[in-house]
């Protein structure tokens, strides 16, 4: 059966599939960016720097993701107008592969650094506060440090009832 004529060519859709995976590559990049500045920002005393740096590159990866989601359900619609063309269904097939595990590690590489950063807050919080609960140290686990953190919050405060106040408001 014959590509009706609204659909890509076969040059023309493996040139897109070609750009598509130069993003899918710019992706796996930007995921890699974004474990070091996740790294930086819990290893750093100053971390807003890392933190403006990391929020700009998670926000530029968003945008990144939306593109290739879109350009692939393009590349999908194309292909289904094609009516069985094995190569644009194998194309697809192997974007959409390469695609989710990218969205796997970036998913992975969040969570990881939630873990960390909980992790780090409770370490924080057991120095300035030996005496903690359980039950404090997991407020304190999720509470919103901002780009502070246990250290500079007691360090500014008066005294450390201040900061256990400041965890539970």
């Amino acid at each position: 059966m014959q590509p009706s004529s609204n659909t890509l060519s076969n040059p023309d859709f493996l040139s897109r599939v070609e750009a598509v995976k130069a993003d899918i590559r710019t992706l796996t990049t930007h995921v890699g960016q974004i474990a070091t500045l996740h790294q930086q920002s819990i290893s750093s005393a100053d971390n807003a720097g890392a933190s403006n740096a990391l929020e700009s590159m998670v926000t530029q990866t968003q945008v990144l993701n939306t593109s290739i989601k879109d350009q692939i359900k393009y590349l999908e619609t194309d292909a289904a107008r094609s009516q069985g063309n094995t190569v644009k269904d194998t194309q697809i097939r192997q974007l959409k592969t390469s695609f989710t595990k990218q969205l796997q590690e970036y998913r992975q590489e969040e969570a990881n650094y939630e873990r960390r950063y909980r992790e780090q807050i409770a370490r924080q919080y057991r120095i300035v506060n030996p005496e903690a609960t359980e039950s404090e140290v997991q407020e304190a686990m999720d509470a919103d440090w901002g780009n502070e953190g246990v250290f500079q919050t007691a360090v500014s405060l008066p005294s450390f009832t201040d900061l256990v106040l400041t965890i539970r408001s």
